[in-house]
């Protein structure tokens, strides 16, 4: 009977035994694990608050006494340059952790070496400088966006931009020619080699959008030596949304649904853009 009773307790501890055991290793797989989902987010919360991008300027191009074009019916370009402008502002707020700066907030004169300084001295990561375009003939349509580059793509590429560049006169700077002509071409070259490869990126994205979202015929990315982009220590455009010289897209413009589409066009790209560096980085997307 004791001997019964000896093995009945003997097995009972070793019972006993075996559940603290398992209680054990429970409690170790559960430390381990619960140290392992903390390092996760730990790691996860550190990524969503890292930012590839983190100050945008946009530039609404013209404003104050340069008009910019004028449409068959009077609609100024630098009204609709300014109305999308604060309309993207207002999405890249709502939407992104950034800072943005309009070079202009109302109908203010600002001469244009003055649009990419503002952008450097703020120490932006994007420059976006926001046009529509004008042409003799009066059925030129589309978009398109520009990077800087000394050399125009083609004839309607140099006639934009001497078009966006004849408003230095505005300022009353006189310089002289062959000074002012190489510290230009200085400025081209060093935003050139730092900056070109993602300005080119940069323009490829928002057009696509731009030609997508809107359906209107897409006349490319170009390049030529448009002045307020010369000497961006960023990656920087300028955006042609459309011929305000052309009767139909002057009114289009000028109808705040299309700003708002235009917009948000450009958004988009910004987002694509600033997925694209944060891979480059080394960032998880979100």
């Amino acid at each position: 009977m004791r001997n019964a009773n000896y093995k009945f307790q003997v097995k009972a501890c070793i019972l006993q035994l075996a559940a603290c055991s398992f209680f054990l290793a429970s409690c170790v797989l559960h430390l381990a694990t619960a140290s392992a989902v903390h390092a996760f987010f730990v790691e996860a919360q550190g990524l969503k608050t890292t930012s590839a991008l983190k100050i945008i300027v946009i530039d609404p191009g013209h404003g104050g006494e340069d008009t910019g074009a004028i449409g068959p019916s009077g609609v100024k370009e630098k009204d609709i340059n300014l109305e999308i402008a604060k309309k993207l502002e207002k999405l890249i707020l709502q939407k992104m952790d950034v800072k943005v700066i309009l070079t202009r907030t109302d109908d203010t004169f600002i001469p244009l070496e003055q649009r990419s300084a503002i952008a450097n001295k703020s120490k932006a990561d994007l420059f976006i400088s926001i046009h529509a375009n004008a042409a003799y003939r009066k059925g030129a349509s589309g978009v398109e966006t520009y990077f800087l580059s000394f050399d125009a793509t083609d004839e309607d590429a140099k006639r934009a931009a001497d078009f966006e560049n004849a408003i230095v006169s505005i300022s009353n700077k006189k310089q002289d020619n062959k000074n002012a002509d190489d510290l230009k071409s200085i400025l081209m070259d060093m935003a050139q080699t730092e900056f070109l490869n993602e300005s080119s990126q940069l323009a490829e994205i928002i057009q696509e959008n731009l030609c997508q979202t809107m359906r209107r015929k897409n006349r490319g990315i170009k390049q030529a030596p448009f002045i307020v982009l010369a000497g961006a220590a960023m990656p920087a455009v300028l955006v042609e949304v459309g011929f305000i010289s052309n009767a139909k897209e002057e009114k289009r413009l000028a109808l705040p649904q299309t700003q708002e589409i235009i917009a948000a066009a450009i958004f988009k790209g910004i987002i694509k853009f600033e997925d694209i560096l944060r891979s480059k980085m080394g960032y998880a997307l979100e």
